[in-house]
């Protein structure tokens, strides 16, 4: 009674009054019957009744402390009875109530109110779980999904349309976030076949028509690149395979599933895996031409011991080749064929492949592999050079000295754990330093100190340029320079930056944080604001 009224056992009369005056003011906004209602103020009432007269109260008071309580319900108060219990809380008792009487089929208007209520509480049980310290994102969907099966199925839809409508809408904001929490399960756990066919179901049902939205604050893009994190590379490929040719594949795609085939070929020694990886870089060539993917076709060639078709995508024979590079010509032939080796076993690494990550890869353990061996046989031409290359001893400390002088970039994309390092030698670009949380606070700090610095007494607007590009700068500069020419200036101090959020495009140049500040103004002028920053070559481009 105390319960189901919001009141304490410590409320006196004119307390109880007051809480019972308050349910009474508030009906359930969703549509039960007129029964369940008159059952619920009914039940109120005498609630009410119990706990404002003396004798009764003590009596009820005794009961509730001996547990020792019970109270008979009329069969059409029952409704009326877990509408309340459902507004007090007691969530559980609702359902297994609930689940229990509609066994009984019970007649159309009560299963009605019934399945209501159950609805409620399964929306309480998905609050709690949110609630929680992680937030369970998984039992959060999953009640909520029970809930929306009962109001449809149970025809109670039409009764509570703006509950239907908010449940959707909340199932479509966190359906992505908890098929990655499946995915992120341990490989064995059977219900992590949910989160892969759940995947399936958002990207290929957002890929109809050229949708690029998934839900949740995720692009296409975003979502894929998260999911595929969490996916060994034989379900990556699986996923692609199985794609409905309805849904044409975007490059982002393309070469992701390339390197999962790669990874794939090296953990379990099939290289035929490397000619489908090798085809779809070819695909993803004609796809996008002006992606420069010759060097991993060359290294695909040099993996099944095809090296004169490696030295052609190279352009090592050919001074016309438009894929030749003096560079990378000098350094193979300072460093023969041991060193582009050696280079290989660096380059291939597989961090977008949950059952690949951190492995060990040696050419020597490759080639040596009976399977590859006999595949290798089948391509004779191949076969000696694939020998060649599994004999191949160390490579002396002065052939990566070497390469380090030639393609300083690219030795910080190793150290970083980039997907395959190898766009930053095609092109022979420096990517940025891979951007994370420390990154990111990093960079929105010292834009705090150079905004305070350009909207301060000093009036250093030219440092804008160390960390703004684009129309980011356009915009402060104009601002600071109005500024200073009114002779007005601000005065704050960061006190603190939070990131929030950080996603990285799949090429990794570019980035969206998301941040909370909180800046300190004279006369306790404070401000505390979330920003979100575009981010490229680690310069800031737009904020808002």
């Amino acid at each position: 009674f105390y319960k189901i009224l919001g009141a304490e056992p410590h409320f006196l009369g004119d307390g109880i009054r007051r809480a019972f005056e308050s349910r009474i003011a508030k009906p359930p906004q969703y549509g039960y019957s007129t029964e369940a209602l008159v059952g619920r103020r009914q039940m109120l009432q005498i609630a009410h009744d119990t706990l404002t007269n003396q004798s009764s109260r003590t009596e009820y008071d005794r009961a509730l402390s001996e547990d020792a309580l019970t109270m008979d319900v009329a069969w059409d108060k029952v409704p009326g009875v877990l509408c309340v219990l459902q507004e007090a809380g007691e969530a559980q008792l609702v359902l297994a109530t609930g689940e229990q009487l509609l066994q009984d089929r019970p007649p159309k208007r009560f299963k009605q109110d019934l399945v209501l209520a159950m609805a409620l509480a399964y929306v309480d049980l998905s609050r709690d779980a949110m609630a929680a310290s992680p937030p369970d994102v998984i039992c959060c969907c999953e009640v909520l999904e029970r809930a929306l099966k009962l109001l449809q199925e149970d025809g109670a839809s039409n009764l509570a349309p703006e509950l239907l409508a908010q449940i959707d809408e909340t199932l479509e904001e966190i359906t992505p976030r908890c098929v990655l929490e499946l995915l992120a399960l341990p490989t064995d756990e059977k219900k992590r076949q949910e989160g892969l066919q759940g995947a399936r179901n958002i990207l290929w049902s957002v890929g109809q028509g050229g949708i690029a939205t998934v839900g949740g604050g995720f692009s296409r893009e975003a979502f894929m690149n998260e999911a595929f994190l969490q996916m060994t590379s034989a379900e990556q490929m699986d996923f692609f395979s199985k794609t409905p040719n309805s849904i044409p594949p975007e490059w982002f795609e393309i070469y992701s599933v390339a390197l999962a085939h790669i990874a794939q070929a090296i953990a379990s020694k099939r290289p035929q895996f490397i000619m489908m990886a090798d085809d779809l870089f070819e695909q993803l060539q004609k796809f996008n031409i002006e992606m420069n993917l010759a060097l991993e076709r060359a290294l695909c060639s040099l993996l099944v011991g095809d090296i004169s078709n490696c030295r052609m995508w190279l352009g090592i024979d050919n001074e016309s080749s438009p894929y030749r590079d003096p560079k990378i010509i000098e350094f193979v032939v300072n460093n023969s064929l041991p060193g582009l080796c050696k280079l290989l076993e660096t380059w291939l690494v597989f961090p977008r492949s949950r059952d690949t990550r951190g492995m060990q890869f040696r050419l020597g353990d490759y080639y040596d592999d009976p399977k590859v061996l006999s595949y290798l046989e089948r391509m004779e031409s191949h076969l000696a050079a694939a020998a060649a290359i599994a004999k191949l001893g160390a490579v002396k400390s002065s052939a990566l000295q070497a390469f380090s002088k030639v393609f300083p970039a690219a030795l910080k994309i190793i150290s970083a754990g980039a997907l395959f390092a190898l766009f930053a030698v095609i092109g022979l670009k420096c990517l940025p330093p891979r951007m994370d949380a420390k990154l990111a606070e990093d960079i929105v700090r010292k834009w705090q100190s150079i905004k305070s610095k350009a909207l301060g007494p000093e009036h250093t607007v030219t440092a804008l340029q160390e960390i703004l590009d684009g129309n980011m700068l356009k915009v402060w500069m104009d601002r600071a320079t109005e500024i200073e020419r009114h002779g007005w200036f601000w005065e704050y101090t960061l006190s603190d930056v939070t990131i929030d959020s950080i996603t990285v495009s799949m090429d990794g140049r570019r980035a969206t944080v998301e941040a909370t500040i909180e800046e300190m103004g004279p006369k306790n002028n404070d401000a505390k604001y979330t920003a979100r920053y575009e981010m490229g070559g680690w310069r800031i481009t737009e904020g808002a």
